[in-house]
């Protein structure tokens, strides 16, 4: 019978040989007679440390030396008693006050028992159907610049939502948050949070929520819980979600944000119907199961309010870019309104311009109809400076100007026609007719037409009976209409 055994895994335990490890040796020799080489071989153990366990020596301790930080264990114990965290370096500065000589290595040594860290435990946290979602973002660095990653998962179903914006402030968070309920098409009970900005604003003495965020979690119905810091487990499945999503970013290329979140979709999906690792079952599928609360018929605007002034030539800073505004409101206290993908600017309770949301950096976006009034001031260089604010306006305006200037046609005065549409349509719709008119050569009469046609129609009809026009008829009393009431 082959009575070998290997023990090398087993080591001394403060001093003292294993137990096991003793009875496996001291079989080996009275029992098989094998000698203390042989075991030495056998059990790959010094023949030393054989010798003192057949001699019956393996339980005598050698004396401990005394050191120098011996004196002050009752100290350094009381210590660690009060303060867990303490480090080795804090209690060597401590002992030096009370005459420690010695080196900061022997206190490390003295210390190593207090300071070892126990594996943590935790108690695995079950959800009901439609009791809670977690939240969080997440930051990636790609070749375009950095994104901020919305990711949104459902504790029950595990289904995922995620969404890349340019920014992580409020309106992208809302954003991010309404982005989500209209896909799943309702709202957890609960939401989870760590220590989010946009959700706590202070912890201590009390938890301090956000105010915007609070009036958005009131109008969708939904309680918060802020997660205590440094604890990930308790929002673990919103941080497992964040490991894959990073692991598919960094292993992708994307040539833009839009490319990003595209690609990011298809991911998306593709994870929400595969067969989860916990609950074995697609969280697509389980999603028919939540029990969901409805959503407010009002949806919530994304918006973020950011008070400014206005300068003296009529600009509104905001993320270092300039936005124009009408003239009248220089040097006024206003409202910026930040949405996603365009700013308002608000004064007294009223919207005074509307701009396209720019994120670059350092750029002027100005609207030529808000200078009219200046313009007025100032005829002498009105109608060159119409040109200059319309060619600003958009390649395709310029690309249009520059045409019908090469066919002959006054540039200033075509330039003076496009400023006047503005007064009927928004810098978009002009933007776009003047497009369709430069792909199909069109001239400024057709874009006069297609924006404005009542104001600018040449071929009114009249009737050959000029009398037609005049009609007349007895205009009734309002008695007449009592009996109707």
């Amino acid at each position: 019978m082959d009575t070998r055994y290997d023990f090398s895994c087993l080591t001394l335990r403060g001093g003292v040989m294993d137990p096991v490890k003793i009875s496996q040796v001291k079989h080996l020799y009275e029992v098989e007679h094998l000698s203390m080489r042989q075991i030495a071989k056998e059990m790959r153990m010094c023949t030393k440390t054989i010798s003192r366990i057949v001699t019956g020596k393996e339980q005598q301790k050698k004396p401990r030396k005394a050191t120098l930080t011996g004196p002050y264990m009752r100290l350094i114990e009381e210590w660690y008693a009060r303060r867990p965290s303490l480090k080795a370096t804090q209690v060597y500065e401590r002992l030096k006050e009370y005459g420690y000589t010695g080196r900061y290595t022997m206190v490390a040594a003295a210390t190593k028992t207090f300071r070892k860290k126990g594996r943590a435990v935790y108690h695995e946290i079950e959800f009901l159907p439609g009791e809670c979602a977690q939240v969080d973002w997440m930051e990636a660095s790609l070749p375009f610049g950095r994104v901020y990653g919305f990711v949104f998962i459902l504790a029950w179903s595990r289904y995922l939502f995620v969404r890349f914006y340019p920014r992580s402030s409020m309106e992208f968070f809302l954003a991010g948050h309404n982005d989500a309920y209209g896909e799943i098409k309702g709202a957890a009970r609960r939401n989870w949070y760590d220590n989010l900005k946009s959700v706590v604003t202070r912890r201590e003495p009390e938890i301090i929520f956000n105010a915007q965020f609070t009036d958005y979690m009131r109008h969708m119905g939904i309680t918060v819980h802020a997660c205590n810091p440094g604890k990930g487990n308790e929002k673990g499945r919103v941080e497992r979600a964040i490991r894959d999503i990073r692991s598919f970013v960094e292993s992708n290329d994307f040539t833009d944000i839009r490319d990003l979140n595209e690609k990011t979709d298809r991911w998306r999906r593709e994870w929400n119907v595969r067969t989860h690792r916990t609950t074995h079952t697609a969280p697509a599928s389980m999603l028919t199961n939540e029990r969901l609360l409805p959503l407010p018929v009002i949806s919530y605007k994304p918006y973020r309010i950011i008070q400014v002034m206005i300068s003296t030539t009529a600009f509104v800073e905001f993320d270092t870019n300039r936005y124009s505004v009408p003239t009248d409101y220089a040097a006024t206290a206003a409202s910026v309104l930040a949405y996603p993908d365009h700013l308002e600017i608000v004064v007294h309770d009223r919207k005074i311009a509307y701009h396209a949301r720019s994120f670059g950096k350092y750029q002027k976006i100005e609207h030529p109809a808000h200078r009219q009034k200046l313009l007025d001031r100032t005829p002498q260089a009105k109608y060159e400076r119409i040109n200059h604010l319309m060619t600003r306006m958009g390649s395709e305006i310029d690309h249009f100007l520059t045409v019908t200037e090469s066919k002959g046609e006054d540039r200033l005065g075509i330039a003076y026609r496009l400023f006047c549409l503005l007064k009927f349509s928004s810098k978009e719709m002009l933007l776009s007719v003047v497009r369709e008119a430069v792909s199909h050569q069109h001239t400024i009469r057709f874009i006069e037409d297609t924006l404005a046609p009542r104001f600018f129609d040449r071929t009114a009809v009249y009737p050959q009976n000029t009398s037609l026009l005049d009609i007349s008829y007895d205009r009734r009393e309002l008695s007449d209409y009592d009996s109707l009431a």
